[in-house]
C-alpha cells in the first residue's frame, strides 16, 4: 500500500456534477489517505472517487451497494466404510478417481490404503495435489480445477468448492464401488454473493481499456461524502456516513458531512 502525502490537508478540488464542484474531497489528514491496487475487469467504467468493493467473483471492483450479503462454497462429502476395491471410482465434476493396488504415473489414479481412512487420505491428496505423488496418487494428477478436499473425520472426506455462489451445487459428486457413498449427487448449499460491499474510493477514474488492469483506491482516509460518487442505494447521509463501519482490514475510511 502507499501512503498519499498532500501540501494542504483537508484541500483536493475536482468536479463532481454541474451542481457540486470545487469540492472538498479530504475533511482532514487523520487518518492519513492510503492507496491499495485492485484488480478491474475488461469493459469495466468507474467514475473518480467512487465508492467500490469487489464483485462476486473477487476479481473486479465494482460500485458498492446498501445491500450486501457474502456468498458462501459449495460442499459436499464421500464417506469410505472400507478401503475400497480396485477399479472403484470417485468422479467429481469431470474428473476421475480410480482406486488401484499400485498406482502409476496416471492421472486420478488413488492407492487403496490399508484402512479406510487411509484410503480417503489418499483421495484427499490427490485431490489437492498434495504430498505422495507416485505412492498415494498417480504422479500425472494435478489439483483439482474446482473443488479442495479436506479430512471431516476418519474415513470421510469434505469437498469444498474453490469458488463461492450457487454454479458449485452444479458440481456433480458420484461413486461406483461398494465401499464408498456421497451424500449427494452434487455438491449443494453453494450461494451467490448479494451486492457489493465497500472496501475503498477511486483515485481517478476507470476507463474501459478492453483488457483487465490494476488501479490505485484508497483504503485509508477522512473524505467529505457530498465529494463522493456513490451507488444510488447509498441515498441518504446516514446511510453514507455508514458506509464504511464493519469493513474489512486495512479499510480505514471515516465519512463525514464537512462541519
Amino acid at each position: 500500500m502507499t501512503s498519499i502525502p498532500f501540501a494542504q490537508p483537508g484541500m483536493a478540488a475536482r468536479d463532481v456534477s454541474e451542481t457540486f464542484t470545487s469540492a472538498e474531497i479530504f475533511n482532514s489528514a487523520i487518518p492519513h489517505p492510503v492507496t491499495e491496487d485492485f484488480p478491474v475487469a475488461a469493459d469495466v467504467v468507474l467514475p473518480a472517487f467512487a465508492v467500490v468493493g469487489l464483485a462476486a467473483s473477487g476479481l473486479s471492483l465494482a460500485m458498492a451497494t446498501l445491500l450486501y450479503a457474502p456468498g458462501s462454497k459449495a460442499t459436499g462429502r464421500l464417506v469410505f466404510s472400507g478401503v475400497g476395491a480396485v477399479d472403484d471410482t470417485i468422479t467429481i465434476g469431470a474428473t476421475v478417481y480410480t482406486l488401484k493396488a499400485a498406482p502409476t504415473t496416471v492421472a486420478g489414479q488413488v492407492k487403496i490404503g490399508a484402512t479406510a481412512a487411509e484410503t480417503a487420505s489418499n483421495l484427499i491428496a490427490a485431490i489437492n495435489a498434495g504430498a505422495g505423488a507416485g505412492t498415494a496418487y498417480g504422479s500425472l494428477t494435478v489439483a483439482h480445477p474446482d473443488v479442495s478436499a479436506q479430512s471431516d473425520a476418519a474415513g470421510i472426506v469434505g469437498l469444498v468448492a474453490k469458488v463461492a455462489g450457487a454454479a458449485g451445487n452444479a458440481i456433480a459428486t458420484t461413486e461406483a464401488g461398494t465401499a464408498t457413498a456421497f451424500a449427494n449427487t452434487t455438491l449443494v448449499g453453494g450461494v451467490d454473493q448479494v451486492g457489493v460491499a465497500p472496501i475503498g474510493i477511486t483515485t481517478a477514474p476507470v476507463v474501459d481499456t478492453d483488457a483487465a488492469q490494476r488501479v490505485a483506491i484508497y483504503r485509508a482516509g477522512n473524505f467529505n461524502p457530498d465529494a463522493l460518487n456513490w451507488h444510488a442505494s447509498f441515498d441518504t447521509d446516514a446511510k453514507r456516513e455508514a458506509a464504511f463501519r464493519g469493513a474489512p482490514t486495512p479499510t480505514n475510511i471515516v465519512v463525514r458531512k464537512r462541519l
